[in-house]
């Protein structure tokens, strides 16, 4: 009956965490440090075993979820680069490379490690 609960729990914060992704790159470690905390402990806890195959679906749809956002963030960041043609049909690209590295590092600062790791 306990790892059922903490099955739920580990369910529960786990969409939670899946739609804070919405935010990326603006997330903030504060935004998710409840998430993660409580995801850690369940884990932790060793009462998750008969979830396995589960849980690892769920962080791996997690992941897809990260993905999806960061192609969706840079196709409109891209829109914006495109839609001011100038003489140098290089220059969004070069601008875009810039967000992108710009994005990257913040993120890398903000999150030096993976996030259930």
């Amino acid at each position: 009956m306990l790892s059922n609960v903490y099955g739920g729990l580990f369910n529960i914060f786990l969409s939670s965490l899946y739609h804070a992704m919405d935010s990326i790159p603006q997330l903030k470690p504060s935004e998710i440090k409840s998430f993660i905390s409580i995801l850690e402990h369940v884990r932790d806890s060793g009462l998750l075993g008969q979830f396995e195959v589960d849980i690892e679906n769920r962080i791996r749809d997690v992941e897809d979820k990260i993905r999806q956002v960061s192609q969706d963030w840079y196709e409109n960041e891209m829109q914006g680069y495109m839609g001011q043609p100038g003489v140098n049909r290089a220059l969004p690209l070069l601008l875009m490379t810039d967000e992108v590295e710009k994005s990257a590092k913040l993120l890398d600062k903000r999150f030096p490690k993976p996030l259930l790791g």
